[in-house]
């Protein structure tokens, strides 16, 4: 699906609803987008604007096209049951709780702009997400009947007003992906309790206005939850079943965040994610005969890691997406989606609350398809200083120098070759002015009296372009000259495996609980301290991107949960000749990794531990190994082959030969090697070809030898199909290990033969 420009209702009918799986378009191939839809806003940001700031905004957004804003703060209710409400209610339950009218000058500036509204509907911030009990079901029953008699409060308030301007409903409460996706009974469990939810709101909706959509933004976590599935089968399965069940109305609009700003995904799987919600929302059309909307929701902040969340020292390090990747994510999306939304506009890319380079950048993008990508000037020169900080004396170091053609938007701080920390430009709100990088830092690890550190500093600009590296080494004799210092050539660092790891020793041996996620190749020594490594920790690798080759010890019993989860560059990894588990999820998405042996040693293989590795071509399972998990080796692309040496393993649902487009399917051209027990069981079990039964011709793998056979060799020789390893193996009928034409001129006069 193309990118429909503005949801204007005359154009509904002409929107084409595509079924089935999506094709997936390489960057270059993605088209430049040229104008936004709509920005999400928030009552606090323009509580005290005056006429002017509000023209002001509202010019910036006209420039970036912008036709649609959502405000949801309308009314929320607090973890202790009080309320903020910010308009002016007569409901019960929401008096005594106004904070501030943040609708009316919101309708009023929209409509003098042509700018369309949609406004919440009421949000309990401590809203039960269980929805499958009685109890959380009647929490939530409330909680929906509190949310319609706000928006016929508002309806009746504002519409009359703003006919035009006040245009649709928002469900503000944020659905995620939840565990209850992983199974076919929890996403029927749970999708029962979103149609009960979503329904009354749907018919208090269409009651009022039925041509009034709604739009709601759900979110993924696919990086580090543990309560959370991240698996696109299942997910896309979940919400397939969702969209069918409730009763969307032509129109709305599934408008998911890309989550790529909260940290839960990143630009390299967004595509996949986008897919599966498209997948759903067709799917679910089909079903019902509706015309529920996709769109997209791109983030522009940036959100910090655990630590840096919590704002230590009282330092927020919440930033802003840069040009190039806010521009990215929204090439990514559009072939998916009917429309673009981004949160927030006016909160990260206005210039009176950003460097306004982003915004200048960013509309010149708009207008002409390309980024500038001139690097920008590392910081120059660095005065040192020691201050007194939280009653202790800290080393203060001030950046100058940075510069750029368009604006540098933050500062990256290595410390002794790691990445260490980083400064981000201060977010106005009509308070602060900190509307420009910051440049001055405090080292709080630093002890000023012993220790020696080398800082480097890296200048990126709004467009995302990295300056060169500049240095400054810091020792107790110059930790407070106050002066300028000129910086020092960039240091050349030499680093061992442990200046990347993180890890615990405990009684049963070293655990390796995390690594520095720059690294690119790591040898895990066989001690530490002593102490034998035995343990690869629950998410120790997760989403090291860059990481490709791992060698482990044979000190290794156990690669734990979600070990190695979206390594997407990992090639190889050897697997220690101590290895009993590999557990849940361990290889999952590591679309790069092949040559896999598996040892004798291994007893248990759990869940999807290698779902998602597409390079794998064929696997020997051990005799040793009693257990292969559900879904373990699911939608490997290229595995095209398993051995199983033993006879009594155990297979889980789908364990192996599976594969996903729009459902469950069996993988084209995949075969099992084993000569009895539970492997030949499961084969028979799930229509999967064992290969002693293979017949030379039989191209398919359907067990005969049939026209369709000839068929299939012509186009694969063409160019048109592909085939797998076992079917070029079936193909290869002059045995002479290619596959050409004698081989299809062979398999034609077999056919005549068997005719005649």
């Amino acid at each position: 699906m193309m990118h429909t420009g503005k949801l204007l209702a005359g154009l509904l009918a002409g929107l084409c609803f595509c079924s089935g799986s999506i094709p997936m378009l390489t960057h270059a191939e993605t088209k430049k987008v040229s104008s936004l839809d709509g920005s999400f806003i928030q009552p606090w940001l323009y509580a005290n604007w005056d006429e002017n700031r509000w023209r002001e905004e509202m010019e910036i957004l006209k420039e970036t096209g912008i036709d649609y804003l959502i405000m949801g703060d309308v009314a929320n209710q607090n973890p202790d049951d009080s309320w903020t409400v910010f308009y002016e209610s007569e409901l019960d339950f929401l008096q005594g709780y106004y904070a501030y009218n943040g609708i009316d000058d919101l309708l009023y500036y929209c409509d003098q702009y042509g700018i369309k509204v949609y406004l919440g509907m009421g949000l309990d911030t401590a809203w039960n997400s269980d929805l499958t009990t009685e109890e959380g079901l009647s929490a939530n029953a409330l909680y929906m009947e509190r949310c319609n008699r706000i928006t016929e409060e508002l309806y009746q308030k504002y519409k009359p007003l703003y006919p035009e301007t006040y245009y649709g409903f928002y469900f503000v409460t944020e659905l995620y992906n939840t565990y209850y996706m992983e199974t076919d009974y929890g996403t029927e469990l749970y999708t029962d309790g979103l149609a009960e939810m979503f329904t009354p709101v749907l018919e208090t909706c269409t009651a009022l206005d039925p041509d009034m959509p709604l739009l709601f933004s759900p979110y993924v976590n696919i990086f580090g939850y543990g309560y959370a599935s991240v698996n696109p089968d299942r997910f896309t399965e979940f919400w397939t079943q969702a969209l069918t069940k409730i009763p969307f109305r032509d129109g709305d609009i599934l408008c998911p965040q890309d989550s790529c700003g909260a940290g839960g995904n990143d630009i390299a799987h967004l595509p996949e994610w986008m897919a599966c919600y498209r997948d759903a929302v067709d799917r679910a059309n089909t079903a019902r005969g509706t015309k529920l909307l996709l769109g997209t929701n791109a983030e522009l902040f940036t959100s910090p890691d655990a630590y840096r969340m919590t704002n230590p020292h009282g330092i927020s390090y919440v930033g802003t997406k840069t040009v190039d990747d806010f521009a990215q994510r929204l090439e990514i999306a559009q072939p998916f989606a009917d429309t673009l939304f981004c949160f927030a506009y006016s909160h990260h890319y206005s210039p009176n609350n950003a460097p306004v380079g982003f915004h200048s950048a960013f509309v010149d993008y708009l207008r002409t398809g390309e980024i500038e990508q001139n690097p920008p000037e590392p910081p120059t020169a660095v005065t040192a200083e020691i201050v007194m900080a939280e009653d202790a004396p800290h080393l203060q170091l001030t950046l100058s120098g940075m510069t750029d053609d368009t604006e540098v938007g933050q500062i990256n701080i290595y410390k002794n070759g790691l990445f260490y920390d980083f400064l981000v430009p201060g977010i106005n709100n009509n308070q602060t002015g900190l509307n420009h990088a910051r440049n001055v830092w405090i080292d709080w690890e630093f002890d000023v009296t012993a220790d020696t550190a080398v800082y480097e500093f890296e200048a990126e600009d709004v467009c995302g372009n990295l300056s060169e590296k500049s240095s400054y080494t810091v020792t107790p004799a110059n930790a407070d000259r106050k002066t300028a210092e000129q910086t020092a050539p960039a240091v050349r660092w030499e680093l061992d495996a442990l200046d990347y790891l993180t890890y615990s020793v405990t009684d049963g041996g070293v655990r390796i609980t995390g690594c520095d996620d720059s690294i690119t190749e790591l040898v895990i020594p066989d001690t530490i301290e002593g102490v034998p490594v035995t343990v690869i920790d629950w998410y120790a690798f997760e989403n090291c991107k860059y990481l490709r080759s791992v060698t482990l010890p044979d000190t290794i019993t156990h690669i734990s949960r979600f070990a190695f989860v979206h390594c997407i560059s990992l090639e190889q990894i050897n697997m220690p000749a101590s290895l009993y588990a590999i557990e849940q999820s361990a290889f999952l998405d590591c679309p790069k990794l092949k040559g896999l042996w598996l040892p004798d040693s291994l007893v248990i293989i759990e869940e999807r531990a290698f779902s998602e590795c597409d390079s794998l071509t064929e696997i020997t399972i051990p005799a040793s190994c009693t257990q292969v998990g559900d879904a373990a080796f699911f939608g490997c692309d290229s595995l095209s082959e398993i051995t199983v040496s033993g006879d009594s393993a155990v297979f889980g649902t789908r364990s192996m030969g599976y594969a996903y487009d729009s459902g469950y399917v069996l993988q084209e051209g995949f075969v099992i090697d084993a000569q009895g027990g539970t492997a030949v069981r499961y084969a028979e079990e799930n229509g999967i070809p064992l290969k002693s039964s293979l017949v030379m011709g039989d191209v398919d793998l359907d067990g005969a030898v049939r026209l369709k056979d000839a068929v299939l060799l012509q186009k694969y020789l063409l160019g048109l199909e592909g085939l797998s390893v076992i079917q070029c193996e079936t193909a290869d009928l002059c045995a002479d290990g290619a596959v050409d034409g004698f081989d299809l001129g062979f398999l034609k006069r077999l056919l005549r033969l068997a005719v005649s």
